[in-house]
C-alpha cells in the first residue's frame, strides 16, 4: 500500500510515545507523552524546563555547581543524540515503517516509565561537564606549546609554514597520496581555518546549493600529513573559526545559520557538537577573540550595525549582546577586520573601509574597551588585508602576528603582520 506524506502526517499526528528520561543506571528521572512528530529540542527543553536542578543536581551528585547544559543524551547504544530541529521519528526511511524505528532505538512494553503508552522510547541522561580542559592561561600555553602556524595558498594544494623559533618561511606541498585519497579541493577564500597544537584545522567553504556537506580535515604541520576527520559536517560559508586552549576549537557564523559548532580535538573523534545557545541572529565572517580566558567576544559589521556578543564558556552562557556606547559622531566602518588584544581592547585590523561621511576616520583602525564598552579611533593605520583567521596569535612580548595574501604583479605574496606595527614581507 502507498502512502502519501499527508496520509503519513496524519499518521504522526495520532501516534503518541512515552518518552522517559533516564541515567546511565537505568534509574527514571522524568517522563511525558510526546506525539512522535514533536521536535527533539523541545523534549529536551521539556525535561530541563520541568525537572528541578536541585533533583538533577542530587541524581548526578554534582553539589552546588550543577550546570543544565552539561547534560548529554543518549540512545541505548549510547551513542550521543544530536539535539537540534529534527523531530523523533527522524530516521523512518519507508513511510509504512512503524514508530518502533524512531531513533533507531529499542521500544518496549515495559512500564518502568510510569506510563500508559504502547511503546515506550528511553533516552539516557549523562552530566559531562562540556569544556572542562580549559586551560588557566590562553595565552600562554599557545606560547608555550605553539611554535609552528600554518596558512593555506589560495588556489593550490599548498601551504605557508612558519617556524616561529627559526623565523624560518617554507612553502609545503601537501602529499599527492593523501590529497586523492582525501579529495580535498584547491584551498580557496571560502574555506576557513585556524591554528591549534602546530596543527591547521580547514573547515571547507561551501556555495552550491546542490552540495550538502562540508569537508573538515587537518594538517599535521609537523609531520605534513592530511587527515580527513569527516565529509559530513554541516555545509558552512562565511563562518569563522577559534582555538580555545587546551582542545576546542569552536565555529561560528556562517550564512543562513545560527548554530554555533564546537569540536574537540581528541584521537580519532569525528564528531562535531553543537553549543547550547543560538547566536541571536545571522553573522557573516565575525572576527572571533578570547578574552580574560574565558570568554569569547564575537565581533561583526557585515551590515549597517556593528554586533559585538559574547559566552563564558565556564557557564556555558547564552549570547550576550554588548550594548556599545560611542560619539554620535563616530561612524563605525571597518568590516571583516582582523582582532587583537591590546591592554583592556580589541583592535580592528584590516578588513575593509567603506566609504562614509566623515573623511577622517578612513584613515584609522577603530578599537573597542571591553572594560567600559566603549568604540574609539585608535593611532593605528587602516591597510586593507585581508584575514581568514581573523585571531592574531600570541607571538610573544606582547606581540601578536597573523599572515595575509596580498596581490602583487598577478601573483600572491604572504605578508605576516604585527601588532606592534612593524611589518615583515615575504617572497
Amino acid at each position: 500500500m502507498d502512502l502519501e506524506e499527508s496520509d503519513f502526517n496524519l499518521i504522526q499526528e495520532k501516534n503518541t510515545i512515552s518518552l522517559g528520561f533516564l541515567t546511565i543506571t537505568g534509574e527514571l528521572i522524568w517522563s511525558n507523552k510526546y506525539p512522535v512528530n514533536k521536535f527533539l529540542k523541545d523534549v529536551v527543553s521539556d525535561f530541563t524546563s520541568n525537572v528541578d536542578e536541585k533533583k538533577l543536581s542530587k541524581y548526578f551528585q554534582i553539589g552546588n555547581n550543577f550546570n543544565k547544559y552539561n547534560l548529554s543524551f543518549y540512545d541505548k547504544n549510547m551513542k550521543k543524540l544530536k539535539i537540534k530541529n529534527n523531530c523523533i521519528s527522524l530516521g523512518i526511511e519507508d513511510l509504512e515503517e512503524t514508530v518502533s524505528r524512531l531513533f533507531n532505538l529499542e521500544y518496549n512494553n515495559s512500564s518502568s516509565t510510569g506510563a500508559s503508552s504502547n511503546k515506550d522510547l528511553k533516552i539516557f541522561v549523562r552530566y559531562e561537564k562540556k569544556f572542562k580542559n580549559l586551560v588557566e592561561n590562553f595565552e600562554q600555553f599557545i606560547l608555550n606549546k605553539i611554535y609552528l602556524i600554518g596558512k593555506p595558498k589560495l588556489s593550490s594544494n599548498k601551504y605557508y609554514l612558519y617556524h616561529r623559533h627559526l623565523k624560518e618561511l617554507r612553502i609545503i606541498k601537501c602529499p599527492k597520496v593523501e590529497i586523492n585519497l582525501t579529495h580535498i579541493n584547491n584551498f580557496s577564500l571560502l574555506d576557513n581555518y585556524c591554528n591549534t597544537l602546530n596543527y591547521l584545522y580547514i573547515y571547507e567553504g561551501i556555495l552550491n546549493n546542490d552540495i550538502q556537506y562540508s569537508k573538515f580535515y587537518s594538517i599535521n604541520l609537523i609531520k605534513n600529513e592530511i587527515s580527513l576527520i569527516s565529509e559530513k559536517f554541516p555545509k558552512r560559508v562565511l563562518h569563522s573559526m577559534i582555538f580555545i586552549p587546551e582542545n576546542y576549537i569552536f565555529i561560528i557564523g556562517g550564512k543562513q545559520t545560527k548554530e554555533v559548532l564546537t569540536y574537540e580535538i581528541k584521537e580519532n573523534n569525528t564528531e562535531y557538537d553543537e553549543y547550547p545557545h543560538l547566536l541571536p541572529n545571522e553573522l557573516y565572517e565575525p572576527s572571533l577573540i578570547s578574552i580574560n580566558n574565558k570568554y569569547i567576544y564575537v565581533l561583526e559589521n557585515s551590515t549597517i550595525h556593528l554586533n559585538i556578543f559574547r559566552i563564558n564558556l565556564t557557564t556555558i552562557s547564552p549570547f550576550e549582546s554588548i550594548k556599545v556606547n560611542r560619539d554620535k559622531n563616530i561612524e563605525i566602518t571597518q568590516k571583516f577586520f582582523g582582532v587583537v588584544k591590546n591592554k583592556n581592547s580589541i583592535l580592528f585590523l584590516g578588513g575593509q573601509m567603506l566609504n562614509n561621511n566623515n573623511k577622517k576616520n578612513m584613515d584609522k583602525c577603530f578599537e573597542f574597551n571591553y572594560d567600559t564598552n566603549t568604540i574609539s579611533i585608535s593611532k593605528r593605520e587602516f591597510i586593507p588585508f585581508n584575514f581568514i583567521e581573523k585571531t592574531f596569535i600570541p607571538f610573544g612580548d606582547d606581540i601578536y602576528i597573523q599572515f595575509t595574501e596580498c596581490k602583487n604583479d598577478n601573483k600572491n605574496d604572504l605578508k605576516m603582520i604585527q601588532f606592534n606595527g612593524r611589518e615583515q614581507e615575504f617572497p
